[in-house]
């Protein structure tokens, strides 16, 4: 059955949430997902909490004026299974808006990568194993929008309904394959940090393709309508690549011929509203030349011997998945590698307490790395 809702078909008052709440805490097991406006907006914000148990789906609107802290009892109770499929998209997001912490959780996406199924995606496992087809019709819908059409609501709900009968057999399958453990730490690894607000970086149009190859003169042209187009979308909080896409940057920077002529040649909307703005920015990028010792050089994470067995332990890591037909990140993660060169243990119990060293990693290849890594240590050459 479905949870009462107002005309919306939305959760918005406290004593629904409340009512909810008391529903949930008598199940062992929920699926939650959750829908965000990234695709949309500037900052990303979290525009609708679903919620599954065996018996109904919920639809919550975050964006309402209401208290979701009581989603904290579910979220947080040790004795229910929280669902989700790519948990570490919505768990940020979940936390930063009702508080605490989800947990336990059961990844589906994970558990199909520990799996090695061929296919992880949400789509892929609803048809491989339940038969069913995804619509994907509303896969960048925009959330935001009050009241939500009732065709993307009730996509909405299809987004959780299914993940219970999803996570049995999964869950099964982990059992039968002896891969539980790999998986719980898997689970273990979701992201319970609030997401971080956007961070401009002024050097990022350095990146985009060709940008290096113009002249200092058009570089500097190329800096300024990159930050321009920023502090727009940040004022209209709209996606940067919505506001101006990244593919008419650079032609804009070349671009001489006054704002008349700029109009008729690009038909971006844009361009066509803020044409006589974007020549101001170019025309008064020359009063701040571009200068090349400006520009900071990142570091690199490892140099000289210790990229050398970086890349040795990448080599024997890559080996080894390939003799098991697994993905490399399942024996170790390249993070895991560089923490260890930049560790340098003197024995193997230290690999331990290496970052990314989990016990399941160690007991299936900690004997192969160590000796791999003594290898590295003995060749001074």
């Amino acid at each position: 059955m479905k949870s009462s809702s107002g005309p919306s078909g939305l959760l918005t008052r406290g004593d629904e949430i409340e009512a909810l709440v008391e529903r949930l805490m008598q199940c062992e097991v929920i699926a939650v997902d959750a829908e965000m406006d990234s695709y949309f907006s500037y900052q990303t914000k979290l525009c609708l909490i679903q919620i599954s148990t065996e018996h109904e789906d919920a639809l919550i609107d975050p964006l309402a004026p209401v208290d979701l802290s009581a989603l904290r009892r579910p979220f947080e109770a040790p004795g229910i299974t929280k669902i989700l499929h790519a948990a570490d998209n919505d768990v940020p997001y979940l936390v930063e808006r009702v508080g605490g912490s989800v947990g336990p959780i059961f990844d589906t996406h994970a558990a199909a990568k520990v799996l090695g199924l061929p296919r992880a995606g949400l789509g892929g496992l609803l048809q491989d194993f339940l038969n069913i087809e995804v619509d994907k019709t509303f896969q960048r819908a925009d959330w935001r929008l009050r009241p939500l059409p009732q065709a993307q609501l009730e996509y909405a709900e299809g987004d959780t309904r299914y993940l219970i009968q999803l996570w049995k057999i999964l869950e099964e399958m982990l059992v039968e394959n002896g891969l539980e453990e790999e998986a719980r730490a898997a689970f273990q690894r979701v992201n319970q940090n609030p997401p971080q607000p956007r961070k401009f970086n002024p050097h990022a149009y350095l990146q985009l393709t060709d940008a290096r190859k113009l002249s200092p003169f058009h570089k500097a042209r190329l800096r300024d309508l990159y930050s321009w187009r920023d502090d727009l979308a940040r004022q209209l909080d709209e996606a940067v690549f919505r506001v101006l896409p990244d593919g008419l940057l650079i032609p804009l920077a070349l671009f001489s011929d006054g704002p008349e002529a700029m109009r008729a040649h690009f038909r971006h909307a844009t361009i066509q509203r803020q044409a006589h703005e974007i020549c101001r920015v170019t025309e008064e990028a020359a009063q701040n030349p571009f200068q090349a010792s400006a520009v900071p050089t990142p570091e690199p994470y490892l140099r000289g011997r210790q990229l050398e067995r970086f890349e040795k332990l990448r080599q024997w890591r890559n080996q080894k998945a390939q003799e098991l037909n697994i993905e490399a990140d399942r024996v170790f993660t390249n993070r895991s590698l560089k923490a260890l060169v930049l560790a340098q243990p003197e024995r193997a119990e230290d690999l331990a307490r290496v970052e990314g060293m989990e016990e399941w990693r160690l007991s299936k290849f900690g004997v192969g790395l160590w000796e791999a890594y003594s290898l590295l240590r003995k060749d001074r050459t």
